[in-house]
């Protein structure tokens, strides 16, 4: 069914981003990234597409192509929690702890107390 709508609408970006899940979902990962890629391109301006297309990255070991994507995410919806607290933690993961506790502080600075960012500061060692 998603197919046939985006055979109708291949520029809906909410079309993309259901079939990407979707493909997730059948573990065809390769397919679904490339959907997913695409919801985030059609719709710049929602980070959430961009958040979840970074996690599938991340998840299937392109941690590179995942911290691009969520700087790039960043620089244009700053304040969004989600993009900077999954900056931090996958900083955390490649082990630059730097960059990690820098967007651990910063989410702090958009959601004082949020215990995603104590608690990587806490794992890291550092306090807010």
């Amino acid at each position: 069914m998603l197919q046939d709508a985006l055979e109708r609408v291949p520029d809906d970006a909410d079309l993309q981003h259901a079939l990407g899940l979707t493909l997730v979902r059948q573990k065809r990962h390769e397919e679904a990234l490339e959907r997913l890629e695409r919801a985030t391109a059609l719709a710049p301006g929602r980070p959430h597409y961009a958040y979840v297309y970074a996690v599938a990255l991340h998840s299937r070991g392109r941690t590179s192509e995942a911290l691009e994507a969520l700087k790039r995410a960043h620089e244009r919806q700053p304040g969004h929690a989600d993009l900077v607290l999954t900056l931090a933690t996958v900083s955390r993961d490649i082990g630059d702890t730097e960059s990690a506790i820098f967007y651990a502080r910063r989410l702090l600075e958009l959601a004082p107390g949020h215990p995603g960012a104590l608690g990587l500061l806490d794992e890291l060692g550092v306090g807010p």
